[in-house]
């Protein structure tokens, strides 16, 4: 036994001080860091749900800013009227004086018509495309944010393009007419044809917009946050602040364009690129941001507050934020 004894301690020594092999499944791996969970995808109820909210606070945000819509159009027909760009204070405060504040929001029901169809469908389908092209969490490339907007915006508005010539039909100087009453004038001229007229012009200009939009959105949240800025009404205002002035620089030709074509008789531009040299040449490069101040007072506060209501309102459903 007293033999057996210093053997059995030798034995047992040498298997502690033998080097354990980490990569065996069995050894415990109580040292190791958890893995960080990645926010979970959006089921199928919350992918339809996020439609309806989307839509409400695009409308939201469309009556703050409506007025600035109304007089940029404004603008813009003046412009190509007469060649010399009247000031946004002097269109804003004619415009008043003429037609108060119904003036002002000329146009209103066929845009809040036009946030409930095109807005919902080119922010409710960015995340499953995005999804499509292999993003997963909040850290997707910048090129898949923008490819996903911009096929987003080109579905939603091969749609929905008739919303918005109502629009534009509506804002032009004249008598007020409701929605209905005017989509009845414009079949009654051009047929449902005439109701999308103009729509490779808005196609163009949602494409743009939409990749310009979401990704901007999406990358300047990704970087704000890698600089230390966490999720909250500050990230959002931020971002939502950049993506207003850089959606209001990539969209102006398209913008004035669009209010050209769809506000002209029938036949006057033969399509974007035609009534973008018409443009260029009557009133030079500059005339393609023609409403540049207007369309920033539009863009910019309608980015704050569309965003900052969609995001408050997916945090109460219990939706992860963009």
């Amino acid at each position: 036994m007293a033999t057996q004894q210093p053997a059995a301690l030798s034995k047992l020594r040498s298997k502690k001080s033998e080097s354990v092999d980490e990569s065996d499944e069995s050894f415990p791996r109580s040292a190791e860091k958890p893995a960080v969970a990645k926010p979970a995808a959006l089921t199928q109820t919350q992918v339809y749900l996020n439609f309806g909210l989307v839509g409400t606070s695009c409308t939201i945000a469309q009556g703050t800013v409506h007025w600035t819509q109304t007089t940029m159009v404004r603008q813009q027909l003046a412009s190509a009227a007469s060649g010399a760009e009247p000031s946004f204070v002097a269109t804003l405060t004619g415009l008043y004086s003429r037609e108060g504040v119904l003036g002002l929001y000329r146009g209103f029901q066929s845009a809040a018509f036009r946030e409930m169809t095109y807005s919902s469908l080119r922010f409710g389908l960015y995340e499953p495309i995005k999804g499509l092209l292999g993003a997963s969490g909040p850290n997707s490339a910048p090129w898949q944010n923008v490819a996903s907007g911009l096929l987003a915006g080109t579905v939603a508005a091969a749609i929905a393009s008739p919303t918005d010539l109502l629009t534009a039909r509506q804002m032009r100087p004249g008598p007020h007419l409701g929605m209905l009453e005017t989509a009845r004038l414009v079949v009654g001229e051009s047929g449902v044809r005439g109701l999308y007229r103009g729509i490779d012009t808005t196609v163009t200009r949602a494409a743009i917009l939409g990749g310009t939009k979401m990704g901007c959105y999406d990358t300047t949240k990704q970087w704000l946050r890698k600089a230390g800025w966490s999720d909250g009404l500050g990230l959002v205002f931020a971002a939502s602040t950049i993506t207003g002035l850089a959606t209001t620089v990539t969209t102006s030709p398209a913008t004035n364009a669009r209010t050209l074509i769809m506000t002209s008789p029938p036949g006057t531009y033969s399509g974007i690129l035609g009534c973008i040299g018409a443009i260029v040449a009557q009133q030079g490069p500059l005339g393609l941001f023609r409403g540049f101040a207007a369309q920033w007072l539009r863009f910019g506060p309608y980015a704050v507050v569309q965003f900052t209501a969609w995001e408050q309102l997916r945090a109460l459903c219990g939706m992860k934020p963009l």
